[in-house]
């Protein structure tokens, strides 16, 4: 079960104050950390000034301070709200959930009061008002940081919107459609007042976040104390690797295909490669197979609420897929019975109480294996399909995880397409959304039936609805259809 307390309380009203252009905006810059020791409200919400929360004009006078506002940004990532297990359930990948709210999106029967729905949106805008505030903070000389520096933290912080304002679209709008109006609202600066704004269309959203990886791509790699890569921070490779999972969403399949393989090529140059045994991905925040996870202090600091009720297993439409291929070692190596404690039985996510066997954990929102998907996808999608470059792209995720070396030599064209998804869904269950995201693009792209094939109860809103609080404090914000 989802244990997040302050997330529905305390914390939920701080990032109230991002999402929402009616309350006065701060930035969050605590040092490394969110403050939620606790859940109690005193005064007015526009009085909220949480300890290590600075105002977005003065919170950075020095080479120091901007390092600790621009980690701040990074550290919003763990305070996710229980979207996860919502998902989870939508994809069948999770068969139950207590968390409030959850249960309406195993059904499709999402409405705009829905907790969660209103917690998602917020959370993200926060992340966006916070890379927002740095980026106004930082256009001035700051006293001991160089230009370059200077630039490099505004490039991170619009690595960090464009990742938040992509998962905003394909959670909120009509991210497959390029001609869509239902994109979301774009913010370029930090809100601070109540004026109204209205939806961008899909097409703008696509360019705003384009523009914003474009001077990502320049940053350069940060390593840690270990002196291995540090995932943790934006950098060329992940805001390629972001950039890859766009152009795929937009439909320019050639560029997808493309950019997906230089990360694949340029990463091995970087020591990121994929892990020879597919469990070991999760049991280290060293992993080679890393492109970019939410900020953790040290190895054995758990990701805040980051706990799901997996007590009743997987769910229908992981069982089936994993069914197709039982000489697979993804699924059984998750749910292995030898493995499993009391409440939580992934091992992808193993918590605190278990820290002896796995050192900490994190959710990995980038990972290299998703990259050679990619390329798979697109290499099929192109205009000119090269089923050759499919199965060669493919071939190294499905021969970590025991499969036969002549499989996707096996695989006929027309199937080609069901089987990276299949695998894709097996690679990264649990992760971040892309199960879903996936399901979205294949219905539209080939009308695939996820209903008439058993993988979902429900083929209803397909994007969540903006929640009704939203609406009420903008007036040109309109509805999904």
């Amino acid at each position: 079960m989802w244990t997040g307390c302050c997330i529905g309380n305390n914390l939920r009203v701080h990032l109230i104050v991002f999402a929402f252009p009616n309350i006065k905006s701060c930035l969050v810059a605590g040092m490394f950390s969110l403050t939620m020791a606790s859940c109690s409200l005193l005064g007015p919400i526009d009085d909220i000034h949480p300890e290590n929360v600075l105002d977005d004009e003065t919170v950075i006078t020095d080479a120091r301070s901007a390092e600790i506002a621009v980690n701040g940004i990074y550290e919003g990532w763990r305070a996710k709200s229980s979207i996860y297990n919502a998902l989870f359930l939508r994809t069948g990948v999770m068969q139950s959930s207590s968390v409030s709210g959850a249960r309406s999106f195993l059904t499709g029967d999402i409405q705009d009061d829905n907790v969660i729905v209103e917690e998602t949106y917020i959370f993200l805008y926060y992340i966006i008002n916070q890379a927002n505030s740095v980026l106004a903070a930082l256009d001035k000389d700051i006293k001991g940081l160089s230009e370059e520096e200077n630039l490099n933290y505004q490039r991170e912080a619009k690595f960090n919107r464009a990742m938040a304002n992509f998962m905003l679209l394909r959670l909120y709008g009509e991210f497959c459609n390029m001609d869509s109006q239902y994109g979301i609202v774009l913010h370029d600066a930090p809100v601070r007042d109540n004026t109204p704004k209205a939806r961008a269309t899909v097409r703008q959203c696509y360019t705003s976040i384009l523009d914003d990886l474009k001077e990502a791509e320049v940053l350069p790699v940060k390593h840690s104390s270990l002196g291995t890569v540090a995932m943790y921070y934006g950098n060329y490779l992940s805001a390629k690797a972001l950039k890859a999972k766009v152009l795929l969403s937009m439909g320019n399949f050639d560029e997808a295909y493309k950019l997906a393989d230089e990360v694949i090529t340029k990463g091995a140059d970087e020591g990121i490669m994929l892990e020879p045994v597919y469990g070991d991905i999760f049991s280290s925040f060293q992993s080679t197979d890393l492109l970019f996870y939410p900020y953790t202090m040290n190895n054995q600091q758990t990701v805040a609420g980051y706990r799901y009720d997996w007590s009743a297993g997987a769910g229908n439409t992981l069982r089936k897929i994993a069914a197709l291929y039982p000489e697979d070692k993804r699924y059984a190596w998750a749910f292995d019975a030898e493995n499993m404690i009391s409440s939580y039985r992934m091992n992808k996510y193993q918590m605190n109480d278990n820290v002896d066997k796995v050192p900490g954990n994190s959710l990995y929102m980038l990972r290299l294996s998703e990259m050679y998907l990619v390329k798979a996808e697109a290499a099929i999608r192109k205009p000119a399909p090269d089923f050759t470059a499919a199965r060669e792209a493919l071939r190294p995720i499905t021969d970590r995880v025991g499969f036969a070396a002549d499989f996707v030599d096996n695989v006929a064209d027309k199937d080609m397409l069901m089987t990276v998804f299949y695998q894709k869904y097996l690679e990264l269950f649990g992760e971040n959304f892309e199960d879903w995201f996936d399901m979205i693009r294949y219905n539209k792209l080939d009308g695939t039936d996820w209903v008439a094939l058993g993988y979902v109860n429900s083929w209803t809103r397909l994007a969540l609805p903006i929640p009704r609080s939203a609406i009420a404090g903008n007036d040109l914000l309109v509805q999904n259809p």
